[in-house]
């Protein structure tokens, strides 16, 4: 079935200045946007229409929810706006990795590091993410309880450390972990709420948390840079990719741009991933006729061997509860601009200065784009129906220039993974369970997410030789 989309083609603004709530004097509508900000944005845009504006504490903030308006900003006008006041605000933690940075400085890094995630390159991970899921696997107890958000989180930290580092452990891994989770924890409460409005040098709890934080996380990655500038050969992992990365002039990367961009793809690769793995996870435990579905294509496909890069093309059910997931419940609920000059987008003047959103959680449940907007259908992404979907109508690692470096990695990881867990065990959610999310830097589950495991009697073969991925040849 092929559903007929509404035109990409931005709304023209019914009036000169779009309207949204008022909230109290000065602050605006702050508290509820910090209060609940996924109901706030729904809220937003199903009253105020597809550009809506609000002032929080003197600043201008514009909501865009059609994605003419979106692609106009980030492809159009991409090179007016910067990123927002609180995406910049992680330059406290990320530096100037390349979520953070801006102008020629991204561009430079941006170029240095693109090689290094292409697919072909990327696919050199399989077996480590495939061997990293078995690991998993083999480890759940028939009938157990788990909490798959933190089993999906000390997953995709083991994928990060061995395929960013080339080793086991960095000298504490589960430590590193903890710091990034109590990092990015500390800075929704001390950067985002209604703390933002404080001083920098104002010391509150959730601020000393924070950088204490980000001192522990210093501390371990200063060691790795160092050990890794000393090895005499470089390995095929991604610091020894990035070391050996120069600009046309024979220039590499310094010791504080690594910093940056290895703390950048820390929070990315471990924190986004392992909650679209959880969400998948959760969705499936709830509908056990589509986990019958991707079961039955991942024994199909791979016949009881363990998974490879080649694999993926063929996990095509695996593929569209990946990208269903992703729809429903986006790692990265929001993109933030800032205008740096004038911008006319959406029939409407954006006066420079003020802030741009655009939140994936409102368009990827349009109704004018997807049929049953809540509901989990994995299929919509082989029947046809999400065919003619305008481009920025689906954006889970954004857009424009500015696409998420990792995305490919990303999938990867999440397809293997999810397809080797579900060799081995089934995943049910018990009585009660609920998947309850709140937005700051991602969309991160608050309560433990508790399944229960069943153990499959398909037997999956021990990794051999010929189960690896074909060689690829490395980047540079």
């Amino acid at each position: 079935m092929t559903t007929t989309h509404a035109t990409a083609t931005p709304p023209a603004a019914l009036t000169a200045r779009p309207t949204g709530p008022r909230g109290l004097p000065v602050l605006g509508p702050l508290f509820p946007f910090a209060r609940d900000p996924l109901a706030f944005v729904t809220r937003v845009a199903g009253s105020h229409g597809d550009v809506a504006r609000f002032d929080i504490a003197g600043t201008p903030i514009f909501l865009l929810s059609h994605p003419g308006a979106i692609q106009e900003v980030l492809v159009g006008r991409h090179k007016d706006a910067v990123k927002d006041q609180i995406t910049r605000g992680l330059s406290r933690a990320l530096g100037q990795g390349l979520l953070t940075s801006e102008g020629d400085t991204w561009r430079r890094q941006r170029k240095l590091a693109a090689p290094s995630f292409s697919r072909a390159d990327i696919a050199v991970y399989a077996d480590a993410m495939v061997a990293i899921g078995h690991g998993l696997a083999d480890s759940l107890s028939d009938g157990e309880i788990r909490d798959v958000h933190h089993d999906m989180t000390g997953v995709t930290l083991d994928v990060v450390v061995r395929t960013l580092f080339d080793r086991d452990a960095v000298a504490d891994a589960g430590g590193v972990g903890n710091s990034v989770t109590a990092m990015v924890e500390a800075y929704r409460h001390a950067y985002i709420g209604w703390q933002r409005l404080l001083p920098d040098w104002v010391p509150t709890p959730s601020r000393v948390r924070f950088r204490r934080a980000v001192r522990s996380i210093d501390g371990v990655l200063n060691e790795v840079i160092a050990d890794g500038r000393a090895r005499e050969q470089r390995g095929s992992d991604l610091l020894s990719r990035l070391l050996a990365a120069t600009d046309d002039d024979g220039t590499g990367m310094s010791d504080r741009q690594l910093r940056d961009e290895i703390i950048t793809l820390f929070l990315a690769g471990h924190e986004t991933t392992a909650i679209a793995l959880t969400c998948a996870l959760y969705l499936l435990g709830t509908h056990p006729e589509i986990r019958a579905r991707a079961i039955a294509e991942i024994d199909t496909v791979l016949g009881g061997r363990p998974a490879t890069a080649a694999d993926v093309p063929r996990l095509r059910f695996i593929d569209a509860v990946m990208r269903e997931t992703m729809r429903l419940y986006p790692p990265a609920w929001i993109i933030g601009r800032e205008a740096t000059r004038d911008i006319e987008a959406a029939g409407t003047t954006i006066p420079a200065g003020a802030q741009i959103l655009m939140s994936q959680w409102v368009i990827h449940r349009d109704p004018r784009w997807f049929r049953e907007p809540v509901t989990f259908l994995p299929d919509r992404w082989l029947d046809g129906s999400t065919d003619n979907l305008p481009r920025y109508a689906y954006v889970p690692f954004g857009g424009g220039p500015r696409v998420c470096i990792g995305n490919h990695f990303a999938m990867l990881e999440a397809q293997l993974i999810l397809a080797t867990l579900l060799q081995h065990v089934e995943l049910c959610a018990v009585p009660d369970t609920r998947l309850e999310l709140f937005p700051a830097i991602t969309l991160r589950p608050t309560v433990p997410v508790r399944m229960q495991v069943c153990r499959r009697a398909q037997t999956v073969k021990a990794m051999t030789p010929e189960h690896h991925s074909e060689p690829v040849a490395k980047a540079g």
